[in-house]
């Protein structure tokens, strides 16, 4: 069997960042929760990148581009 997929959730305010991330590790995945883009995660090199969201995705886009 291969390595678990390592995830970043990107927590930008919208969805329940918590929920999405209990999911993931249930499915298998090591998960990592990112609030900027800048945060580093050493030795973790990710496989998947999830930007969770409730469909209000012009919402979600506009808070992405504020946060830079």
């Amino acid at each position: 069997m291969g390595a678990s997929p390592r995830t970043v959730v990107i927590d930008y305010g919208m969805g329940n960042i918590h929920s999405v991330s209990k999911a993931l590790e249930a499915a298998g995945h090591r998960v990592r929760i990112a609030e900027n883009p800048e945060a580093a995660f050493p030795n973790f090199d990710p496989t998947h990148l999830v930007l969770p969201g409730v469909g209000a995705f012009g919402e979600g886009i506009g808070r992405l581009e504020k946060a830079g």
